[in-house]
């Protein structure tokens, strides 16, 4: 078979949050297939959890797989089995869910779409998936006549040297690296048998727990799972027979994790107690008897690791991690370096400071950062100075009554999204009940209708205000200081029309943030001395038609 044979996918699939997220998702691959960038997929689909709940990792998987199954049942006409109809397909299963909590100013579009400082050809804003995603199309095939399902995380950026990498053994073959326990303790772990099998699986392991299950190498290191692994027809086929009985209502329930109900079952010393205790310490609700049902069907399927040499992760998941990972992506010193994407600067625009992150941002006027600051969507057509290691993004979208707004949201760069008021939540650095009593606001005021403190969080709370137009966010810049608020300040935040996090993430208009960024890098390629205009038109035209479905237009 010839190289160009080898990396045809039949299927590219992408798994989202909700329908929402999916049309965009679906714009972004539709748009990039149209432009020629991805040349070896033959068909691509974006899969949604069902209802818009998080259904999880694992249960998302067998739901692709039975939509693959679904297509090629209709095709071929009469009664084949699911492994014979997966035999001939290569599917790639890119998992992008998720609701970013801890990188808010990108809810609207998903971590895989988030932008990233690097050039990509075919005139498109390079995002994480235009990094990610032709990586894990030019992995290697697996055995002939068996199939190949590629599952994968689409969160990090994952860099290893596949060149010695085989994936074309019986059942699954999962990738890992060497790392410190202490790293290792954050993902899931592999103790490994004697012929490069896997022994067990541990789910976020303590040190002492990687040591006492023998997951340390002769080195003190343990084999830690990158979040990528392959499956042939049978191994794909056992895993929807063994979700095929269980209703739809337990799963909405429960939520099938990928590596919590299904890989902790397996490997050769694996036993049910295992099984049952890793789950439960995952924070699996299954029932014992549901995990007993599932273990010995999960459990017989062969499981092999290839660990990679060299791997390194950069990670666009949090706030602080879009400076860290995108001055390690351009090898750069973090105390120096502005990273500016995707913005467009106009006669008097400027952006001063360092180790900072900006994009998508029209600047008509200087935008002063001085360290560690997160800048997304602004217009600034004044002066603006912010503090250190504040966060401002501004995003249009919905408001409650279905009218255009614009959300405002100010917060610290390490302000923790998914932490509970219990937990030590923070808003702009303050702990969020200091907040709100020097901003002369309640809790109730922002957590209508949740009473539990370990339910409320900055996630849900609802402090960001919405303005009718985009420049509105001067009005809230006191937020990063309630201390300095004045009496006129503090009753505005208690009059205004404000969402939480959550709702943001929903109400966004996912297609708009998209299309704004394509403008901007029009407007800069129009510019520029050696700027083509055909391929700037052919772009423009191209992503107009992509994301026409969805009610947005693109224009520059």
């Amino acid at each position: 078979m010839s190289a160009r044979q080898k990396s045809v996918w039949d299927y590219l699939i992408v798994t989202a949050s909700h329908e929402t997220q999916a049309r965009a998702y679906h714009a972004h691959l539709r748009l990039r297939h149209e432009l020629g960038l991805l040349p070896q997929v033959r068909q691509f689909l974006v899969v949604a959890d069902w209802e818009g709940k998080r259904i999880g990792s694992g249960a998302s998987t067998v739901f692709c797989l039975a939509q693959v199954v679904d297509r090629e049942a209709a095709r071929r006409g009469g009664p084949v089995s699911t492994e014979e109809l997966l035999r001939p397909l290569r599917i790639l299963i890119v998992h992008a869910g998720g609701d970013s909590r801890r990188l808010p100013a990108y809810s609207a579009c998903g971590k895989i779409f988030v932008p990233v400082p690097a050039r990509q050809s075919g005139g498109l804003p390079a995002t994480l998936f235009d990094l990610l995603v032709p990586d894990l199309l030019a992995l290697p095939e697996g055995a002939a006549g068996r199939g190949q399902v590629v599952v994968a995380a689409g969160d990090a950026l994952i860099r290893f040297d596949a060149s010695n990498l085989r994936l074309d053994l019986a059942g699954i073959t999962m990738l890992g690296c060497a790392a410190e326990p202490a790293e290792a303790s954050r993902h899931g772990v592999y103790c490994l048998g004697p012929d490069g099998g896997l022994a067990l699986y541990l789910q976020k392991p303590t040190p002492a727990e990687q040591k006492a299950a023998g997951a340390m190498d002769a080195s003190g290191k343990s084999a830690l799972d990158l979040g990528v692994m392959s499956l042939d027809a049978a191994a794909a086929a056992t895993l929807l027979g063994a979700f095929g009985g269980i209703s739809r209502e337990a799963i909405l329930r429960h939520g099938v994790d990928l590596y919590r109900e299904i890989c902790c079952a397996m490997g050769s010393s694996a036993t049910l107690a295992h099984y049952i205790r890793s789950a439960r310490a995952s924070g699996s609700t299954w029932s014992e008897d549901a995990l007993a049902a599932l273990f010995p069907l999960l459990g017989a399927v062969p499981v092999h690791v290839q660990l990679l040499p060299g791997c390194s992760f950069l990670h666009f998941g949090a706030t602080r991690q879009l400076i860290e990972s995108g001055l390690a992506l351009l090898g750069q010193h973090p105390t120096d370096t502005l990273l500016a994407l995707d913005n467009s600067l106009a006669p008097g625009g400027a952006i001063v400071g360092a180790n900072s992150w900006v994009e998508g941002c029209r600047l008509s006027a200087a935008l002063e950062v001085p360290g560690r600051n997160v800048v997304v969507g602004v217009d600034v057509d004044e002066p603006l100075g912010l503090p250190r290691e504040a966060c401002l993004d501004v995003v249009r979208g919905h408001g409650r009554r279905g009218a255009p707004v614009w959300f405002v949201r100010c917060y610290g760069v390490a302000d923790g999204f998914k932490d509970s008021v219990r937990q030590g939540a923070r808003f702009c650095g303050w702990p969020v009940l200091e907040w709100l009593a020097a901003a002369g606001a309640s809790p109730e005021d922002v957590w209508s209708g949740e009473e539990d403190p370990a339910g409320r969080s900055l996630w849900n709370a609802r402090v960001f205000p919405a303005e009718p137009s985009a420049a509105g966010f001067r009005r809230w810049l006191w937020i990063f200081a309630p201390q300095a608020a004045s009496a006129a300040d503090k009753q505005a935040f208690l009059a205004a029309d404000r969402y939480s996090a959550a709702e943001v993430a929903v109400m966004a208009d996912q297609p708009e943030f998209h299309l704004r960024r394509i403008a901007i890098w029009a407007e800069e390629a129009r510019r520029a001395p050696a700027g083509d205009p055909s391929v700037v038109a052919r772009v423009l035209a191209v992503a107009g038609n992509s994301f026409r479905e969805t009610g947005a237009r693109v224009t520059s």
